[in-house]
């Protein structure tokens, strides 16, 4: 059995990881041409046509020729890749989805380009600036973002945007923008529309930011506005409902019969052209011919369809319609002759339906009209026009011929009567507006060409009316437009209401649209939208951002118009004073603050003593925290950002992981439980080690996620870790996160556990202790009996003969009373094994108490380790884990790469 995997493009990898398939198919038996034929249409219709690569998992890089595909055996092949190279439409059924992931994928990376019209021309006249924005949306019910120092952020919507024409070439949006929980600082110079800083927009932009509570109601953005979603961009491309003419327009010709020849439609002396069918006018015109259907002998051959369709100049690919019989559809021309066609549906699978036999229909290019250029009272002569409106070229116009039943010519669906577009409600159920806009577009421009190239003035009037819901009467709004121009316009019909209510609307354009190639006066109705009766003035506990974005040459029109911002917190800093801050500890004690843990809770001495390392070094802790998270979650990140973990002991700790002096609790089989003496384990030195750190951060400088590589050597890596670090956004820093990662890989390789009854209690997480198994060997332990000061040292005399001969460091640490190691101090051997001369100088010497456990003594070269997990278990057992203490985990801590 093999594998078929289908890739949505040509490319193998996307930054350094290979492309996933997004199809695939199991085969048992055959070739892989057998497959292809039997699953992919466009390749049984053309075997010559391979919009794909073929590798095989034997000889990956190796493309196999189409010729060759026969040669596959699908029963050893064991993997078959296919990349294809999508083709708009070419590729079908199964590739189908290949080709439109890849596009809806991928689309954003293509580059804006001009939008056809709706005769599928470009606009000869420049688009307005639109300052369409793309920012955040919030999630229903989701939480407000709250920042840590510094981040940059597309801010969410706290209202939605609102747009409207300032004069015909200007547009405008006002938004209103929710930066984040609390309070933050934001300059003009960290608000940026695309990647221009708003301060270099002038008056393009007019902004401001308010801190929590701060009343809004001075800026217009801080209004709520509801925008029809009947009212907008259609399904056919139009940027909105087309507004049609309101000419009263004979729909139909009416004859016994008519004669065709050429471009002439004649009627007899008995019937009349209707006298309004003027030059220039859009025709239907259906006239049936006979088809002869031969229906396929095999269910993947098509059919073929006989008849006469010289005369209308079709080619391989052209879209048709069939009407007026039970072949009514669209089509594809797959073959033609003369006389003889084939045909694939839309999807270009082929016809093979219709029973064989005799039909009368009507044949026509897909969306083909006729325009009027001659007209009397009995004949008609006409220019036919493709879809897109552009002469159709091919057409030998219509064989000498009379039509009695068996035709039917019409006025085109552009002069359909009843124009009124709506009526729309203008707000939500429940709701109530004070004021009402319509916004009408044209894309074209406004005026006439004339002969000599320039544009000519031209006016029309559009209506809106509106009445409450529920009246019968309409309130009319009337608004003149006027100009000579190609520019794309724009005009708004704005209505304030005499009190507030809910109403509906509907729109027109008074005089008719001039189908007059010279004339361009085309009108969509692109939006309809309402103020709320009642807007917020104020948002608590939140900074807000309202904007007024106007459209000029200062500001594209296209998707590149994002709004976003780098705030900075503003918090009670260690320092005392309240200010924009990146401190990790500013933002840690406040996160902590926030949920009630208050500066008692915290052991404020050592956060303070790491504020001042974080500070001295540098480092921040910048996030965007937009997401459900925990306490712990929240406070472990921002650590992290410092080499520091959370721990809690009556009160929590922020632990930093960096060298180490000072040796706490000390541990041997003296307060070892039996039953868990001191257990170590050694991670061998192995070939498929990690030699290679990739670090994943978020830069402050593009807002994006990138990744930097951390090496020892210019030698390519053979085996590399990718790992994420949050709150940090600067490349050096990523780095040594990275190198310091890197290190452990290649230094911290040892591991112990031991339990104690409870003394392990007194150790906390990152404890640096001194630790002895059970054997001695480098170093041992022992109890001591008996302390006498002279002149000499500190005499002790120990329960153990210590190993003088075979432990090569002659050292002593003791444990005090609160468990803490002392030491190490110089030994040398006294009288016997048991006596010990130690060289304390002016430290505390160990005090033996009849009636209290005598002190713990180690000598030799005890294992240092940092404790990693303390676990109780009941009353009276405790276990630790814990890893080999190593100096060069930290050096790289202040490289730079």
């Amino acid at each position: 059995m093999s594998e078929i995997r289908v890739y949505p493009s040509i490319i193998r990898a996307c930054q350094g990881a290979p492309t996933q398939p997004i199809e695939t198919h199991l085969v048992e038996s055959g070739t892989l041409a057998e497959w292809l034929l039997a699953n992919v249409p466009s390749y049984a219709d053309n075997p010559g046509y391979n919009p794909w690569e073929v590798e095989v998992a034997a000889a990956r890089g190796v493309i196999v020729p189409p010729e060759e595909y026969a040669a596959v055996d699908m029963a050893s092949a064991k993997v078959v890749h296919i990349y294809t190279a999508p083709q708009g439409g070419v590729v079908s059924s199964v590739f189908d989805a290949v080709v439109d992931l890849f596009q809806s994928v991928f689309s954003w990376l293509m580059p804006d380009i001009p939008t056809p019209n709706a005769n599928g021309q470009i606009a000869e006249g420049t688009e307005i600036n639109d300052p369409s924005v793309t920012v955040n949306r919030p999630k229903l019910n989701g939480v407000i973002n709250q920042i840590a120092g510094q981040a940059k952020l597309a801010p969410y919507y706290l209202a939605p945007p609102h747009s409207y024409f300032i004069d015909p070439r200007l547009k405008a949006v006002d938004i209103l923008l929710c930066v984040g929980w609390g309070s933050y600082a934001l300059p003009a110079s960290q608000i940026r529309i695309g990647e221009t800083p708003i301060n270099a927009l002038g008056t393009d932009v007019n902004w401001q930011a308010f801190m929590p509570g701060e009343d809004i109601s001075g800026h217009p953005a801080h209004e709520l506005w509801y925008t029809a979603p009947e009212v907008g961009a259609a399904g056919n491309g139009q940027a909105g409902l087309k507004l049609k003419s309101t000419v009263d327009i004979t729909q139909q010709l009416t004859a016994a019969y008519i004669d065709v020849s050429g471009s002439t439609i004649t009627v007899p002396a008995t019937a009349e052209i209707p006298a309004d069918w003027v030059d220039a006018l859009l025709l239907q015109v259906l006239l049936q011919r006979q088809l002869v259907a031969t229906a396929p002998t095999s269910p993947d051959v098509r059919a073929v369809f006989a008849g006469a369709f010289g005369d209308l100049g079709l080619s391989v690919g052209d879209s048709i319609t069939i009407t007026d019989s039970a072949l009514a559809g669209e089509y594809v021309v797959h073959s033609v002759a003369a006389d003889e066609l084939t045909l694939s549906y839309p999807d270009l699978s082929p016809v093979t339906g219709p029973t064989s036999g005799t039909y009368l229909a009507s044949v026509d290019r897909l969306g083909a009209r006729y325009r009027i250029v001659g007209v009397d009272s009995l004949s008609i002569t006409v220019e036919k026009l493709l879809a897109n409106g552009s002469p159709d070229t091919g057409w030998l116009g219509w064989s000498n011929a009379r039509y009695r039943n068996n035709w039917r010519i019409t006025v085109d669906d552009i002069y359909a009567e009843g124009e009124w577009l709506g009526p729309f409600n203008a707000q939500k159920n429940g709701t109530l507006v004070n004021r009402i806009q319509a916004v009408v577009l044209m894309p074209r421009g406004l005026g006439r060409s004339n002969d000599n190239g320039d544009v000519g003035g031209r006016t029309l009037n559009i209506e809106l009316q509106w009445r409450e819901i529920g009246a019968t009467e309409w309130v009319p709004e009337m608004l003149t437009v006027s100009n000579a121009t190609r520019d794309q316009l724009g005009f708004t019909v704005d209505v304030t209401l005499p009190s507030a209510m809910a109403v509906e609307c509907r729109l027109r354009r008074i005089e008719p649209e001039n189908n007059d190639v010279r004339v361009f006066d085309e009108m969509h109705w692109t939006q309809l939208s309402s103020r709320l009766n009642v807007s917020p003035t104020h948002y608590d506990n939140i900074t807000v951002l309202a904007m007024t974005i106007v459209g000029s040459d200062a500001i594209a029109g296209q998707s590149e118009n994002r709004v976003t911002c780098v705030p900075t917190s503003i918090l009670p800093t260690m320092e005392g004073t309240t200010q924009p801050t990146r401190a990790i500890a500013d933002w840690v004690r406040n996160a902590a603050n926030q949920v009630g843990i208050t500066d008692d809770d915290i052991d404020m001495d050592e956060l303070e003593r790491l504020h001042d390392v974080w500070t001295a070094r540098g480092d921040t802790f910048d996030f965007n925290h937009d997401s459900d998270d925990t306490v712990k979650a929240v406070l472990q990140r921002a650590l992290k950002a410092g080499f520091a973990e959370l721990t809690w002991d009556d009160v929590l700790i922020p632990v930093r992981d960096e060298p180490r002096t000072q040796l706490e609790q000390m541990y041997s089989p003296q307060n070892m439980r039996a039953d868990a003496l001191l257990s170590k384990s050694v991670r061998a030195i192995r070939p498929d080690d990690y030699d290679g750190v990739d670090v994943e951060y978020r830069s402050g400088e593009t807002g994006t996620v990138e990744t930097i590589e951390c090496r020892l050597s210019s030698a390519p890596a053979e085996r590399v870790e990718t790992i994420r670090i949050e709150g940090v956004n600067d490349a050096t820093r990523a780095w040594r996160h990275g190198m310091r990662r890197l290190m452990w890989h290649r230094h911290v390789r040892k591991g112990y556990t031991w339990g104690t009854p409870t003394d392990a209690l007194n150790s906390r997480l990152g404890s640096y202790c001194p630790v002895v198994g059970p054997i001695p060997s480098r170093a041992q332990s022992a109890l001591i009996e008996q302390v006498v000061v002279n002149a000499d040292g500190v005499n002790l005399l120990v329960d153990q003969p210590l190993n003088w001969s075979t432990i090569e460091e002659h050292v002593i640490y003791w444990r005090k009373p609160d468990g803490v190691a002392a030491g190490p101090y110089t030994a040398t051997r006294g009288e016997n094994d048991y006596h010990v001369i130690a060289a304390m100088g002016s430290d505390p010497v160990p005090e033996v108490d009849p009636q209290k456990e005598p002190p713990h003594l180690l000598f030799g070269q005890v294992e240092r380790v940092l404790v990693k997990s303390i676990s109780p278990s009941g009353m009276s057992a405790v276990t630790v884990e814990a890893e080999g203490y190593d100096e060069r985990l930290y050096q790289y801590d202040d490289a730079v790469p």
